[in-house]
């Protein structure tokens, strides 16, 4: 209903107003967040809506500061003035990023005076006869003023999480701003101290005349708009509950929260901090704001139907019989490059045509003077040294290193994280088997991510990964003096990150022989 007092209707309409931009703001943001497309190959700790809570009701104690034309803290008697409180409130998450949320508050408020004679001129306070010496209301000392009252409100708060703007869902810590408007009626009476015509020493100014401020068309009570922009950290302590500290600074419409008003300022600032604990409601293990990358989000799964350390979807031959070496592509290896793989090649190292089953006929396809049959680049002129291949700068034989860049394709690890997934191992270990059969020649180990997070945590992930390959060769009998570990971050892309497949091709480890390590 629409308050009948002129300046209470501007009130109630300026309200509506900020209450359905905000409203309309949300809403519109929330539903272009939500057409955002999941990765179609690994999800990391993004949350699938469908599949966890959104809505979670909270409360704690709170304790309120003003900061006007009187204060709670800082006063002329220092005295400091401690208004406790309790709030109760429910979220909703329209994404991870988003949300809204309706809070009711209710506390105490007081203060005292700021030193007004240093300023006389603004600070004195504007009433009629307050100042009048033959009035009972005189003040005899304007640093003996103080307020108290009590304050009960409403709040719409647009939540913005600040977390998962920068990463996508947090998993102990969370941070978020709340920016809203609010309404709230408060008793605030005016008072001064000191006072030897009263037992108690306390004088209150109950006819004291606010009519330089129309809203307040009451002695002891008044209401008004305020804005609040405010800073939530959260700590998840389980599945259901966070706890949950809050500062924030507010903005009251008008000049008489603390029942004082002069020509200082015609907008007060409060701060509310309070601390609480939030209760997640559904039925699902997670709540929208939170990752779990160990269940509960919705994770790609890594399927190798034949076992060879190549998950199907990057295999060009997914079904390769058991214990059959592969490249990282997944196809089988062809030592020899006869176009036959070796598990089907009679002569595996040795080129020769599929009609001899892989075998060499006596003949010297590339008239470099070696045989085919001992020729391992039977087509390409070469040297008797590499076995009729041309010179390389590494000294390790061209097919074995072929085999380790290819392999190590097929490294993967858990997300953000360096630690090897278990389906690697394999991979692994076919490398360090073809390292041993190459011991004069050294590696390095290079890593490198896709181009999401921040430049400088890309460059970490990937040295931390590339370190973490090296060491288990090294746990493997590889001498550390044969391998260097090196991070590209998302500096070296060799495929597109527009789309998931890209990116999850450039998050990889790359095996290269070199001349020496240093």
């Amino acid at each position: 209903m629409i308050p009948p007092d002129y300046s209470n209707r501007k009130l109630y309409f300026k309200m509506r107003r900020i209450f359905l931009f905000i409203l309309l703001s949300t809403l519109i943001v929330a539903k272009s967040y939500s057409q955002f497309t999941t990765d179609e190959i690994t999800y990391g700790n993004r949350i699938d809506l469908e599949n966890s809570n959104s809505w979670a009701i909270g409360g704690g104690i709170t304790n309120f500061i003003m900061h006007g034309d009187l204060r709670s803290i800082g006063t002329s008697d220092d005295t400091n003035y401690w208004n406790f409180g309790a709030m109760v409130y429910i979220d909703k998450m329209f994404n991870p990023l988003l949300g809204l949320e309706a809070k009711l508050t209710y506390t105490q408020i007081s203060g005292g005076a700021q030193y007004f004679n240093n300023d006389p001129d603004n600070h004195t306070p504007s009433y009629v006869n307050i100042n009048n010496p033959n009035s009972d209301n005189f003040v005899r000392d304007l640093d003996n003023l103080f307020f108290e009252g009590r304050a009960i409100g409403a709040e719409l708060n647009l939540i913005f999480s600040f977390t998962n703007l920068y990463q996508t869902n947090a998993s102990k810590w969370h941070a978020a701003g709340y920016f809203g408007v609010g309404y709230h009626f408060y008793n605030s009476k005016l008072g001064e101290r000191n006072r030897t015509d009263s037992p108690n020493g306390e004088v209150f100014f109950p006819d004291a005349d606010f009519g330089s401020n129309p809203a307040r068309n009451s002695v002891d009570n008044a209401s008004s708009i305020y804005l609040s922009a405010q800073l939530g950290i959260k700590r998840r302590i389980s599945k259901r509950v966070d706890l949950e500290f809050r500062t924030g600074m507010y903005f009251n419409y008008e000049d008489h929260l603390d029942a004082a008003i002069t020509r200082k300022q015609d907008w007060e600032t409060f701060f509310v901090t309070s601390i609480g604990l939030a209760v997640k409601l559904g039925k699902k293990k997670i709540f929208t704001i939170w990752g779990d990358e160990n269940g509960g989000g919705n994770q790609f799964k890594i399927v190798d139907t034949d076992n060879d350390g190549v998950m199907d979807q990057l295999d060009i031959e997914p079904n390769t019989p058991a214990g059959v070496m592969v490249y990282g592509n997944g196809k089988a290896v062809d030592s020899d490059k006869d176009g036959l793989p070796d598990y089907k090649d009679k002569c595996p190292l040795k080129y020769g045509p599929i009609s001899n089953q892989g075998c060499p006929l006596n003949t010297d396809a590339d008239g470099d003077g070696i045989m085919d049959g001992e020729d391992l680049c039977p087509n390409t002129p070469g040297v008797v040294e590499n076995k009729g291949c041309p010179k390389q700068d590494a000294s390790a034989p061209t097919n074995v290193t072929q085999q380790i860049g290819l392999l190590a394709a097929s490294i993967y690890f858990d997300t953000n994280s360096d630690r090897i997934k278990s389906i690697s191992f394999g991979t692994i270990d076919k490398i360090i088997n073809l390292m041993k059969k190459v011991p004069d020649v050294n590696f390095i180990i290079e890593g490198h991510t896709d181009n999401r997070n921040s430049d400088r945590y890309n460059l970490y992930l990937s040295q931390r990964r590339a370190a973490s390959v090296r060491k288990y060769m090294i746990n493997q009998g590889i001498p550390a003096e044969r391998l260097e570990s090196k991070g590209y971050g998302e500096s070296r892309p060799k495929f597109s990150n527009e789309n998931a497949g890209g990116r999850q091709l450039n998050r990889r480890v790359e095996i290269k022989p070199v001349g020496g390590l240093e």
